[in-house]
């Protein structure tokens, strides 16, 4: 059988990064020497072109994406097929070369991980007591070379620890003409950890599960009507409220229908494993295997009927790849 071709992709191209944030593990992975190459991600977006489902996103994360050698060259040749690229950075290795560099790759869109305009908040959530002050000269450098040649946005994870400051982030991004938009994501098992479902219940995350639900809640209704009212905020008003339900009762299934990543979504782990959805088996390996069989084996539509059935509130259903209803 042959399915419809994906829509997006998620490539993970190292776990490498500068820093230990609290909401991710994958720095703690010791994959450095087993890691897809460039030339495999090459050959692995010209598999991609073979599908009718274009123009396709290609959104390149990590780890740090920037760490990976020869990576704008790698959006150079993503771009060149037609595709749209999207890289997600902490910032911290962005000087004035590299922010032009970057501007001049064909990059479509930054997006910088900030969680709060309070260093001191900031710098614990992200593990390092500079990464503040990186962040915002890098900022500063993407600001001066981007023009209309790049979108410069804002991702924001929503946790216990900055609770209190989405607001404020909506409001500087609102004021900030550099900033193309914001993206609030809701803090989810952290990447790469191997904790169950009932993490959030358990000792150590208090800096990242928010214990009073109504403070979260009053949080989101405010991102909400300031959404209503023009504000450069990424996520769907339906969203946010998903956030709620979310916050409220985390092992709760946020969608009214089944998960809607089965069907258009391709993501490619730092091995070079190939899945429909991180949270099921993989499908093979894009350093061997034929991505266009991959996708259209019996193997893939078993994965994507056990998708269809599944109520988990992953990374990919709260947020990376919501639809409303």
């Amino acid at each position: 059988m042959h399915a419809k071709g994906p829509k997006t992709c998620l490539l993970t191209v190292t776990n490498s990064c500068v820093l230990r944030c609290k909401m991710c593990h994958l720095w703690r992975l010791d994959t450095a020497g087993s890691e897809i190459s460039v030339a495999d991600c090459r050959k692995f977006i010209d598999s991609l072109s073979r599908f009718d489902t274009h123009p396709l996103e290609v959104h390149i994360i990590g780890g740090e994406s920037l760490l990976k050698e020869g990576i704008l060259d790698l959006i150079r040749h993503i771009s060149d097929k037609g595709s749209r690229t999207v890289i997600t950075s902490c910032g911290y290795t962005i000087d004035e070369t590299a922010a032009k560099a970057i501007v001049d790759s064909g990059l479509s869109m930054l997006n910088l991980s900030l969680d709060s305009l309070d260093p001191k908040v900031h710098n614990f959530l992200r593990g390092k007591d500079d990464c503040f002050q990186r962040l915002m000269r890098a900022m500063d450098y993407l600001s001066k070379f981007k023009g209309n040649k790049m979108k410069l946005g804002i991702n924001t994870i929503i946790s216990a620890k900055n609770l209190g400051d989405m607001a404020e982030l909506a409001e500087w991004a609102q004021q900030n003409s550099n900033i193309d938009s914001i993206y609030f994501m809701a803090v989810m098992r952290p990447f790469g950890s191997g904790l169950d479902w009932d993490w959030f219940k358990k000792e150590g995350y208090s800096d990242l599960w928010p214990a009073d639900y109504s403070r979260v809640e009053a949080v989101l209704d405010e991102l909400i009507t300031l959404k209503d009212r023009g504000f450069k905020i990424e996520n769907s008003a339906g969203q946010l409220r998903a956030f709620k339900s979310y916050f409220n009762n985390p092992l709760g299934f946020v969608k009214v229908k089944r998960c809607n990543v089965s069907g258009q979504a391709i993501n490619i782990n730092a091995l070079g494993d190939a899945y429909i959805c991180f949270f099921m088996e993989k499908m093979g390996n894009i350093k061997q295997d034929n991505l266009v069989k991959l996708w259209n084996s019996d193997k893939a539509e078993g994965i994507r009927r056990k998708m269809r059935s599944c109520r988990n509130n992953c990374e990919l259903v709260v947020n990376c790849y919501y639809e409303d209803k």
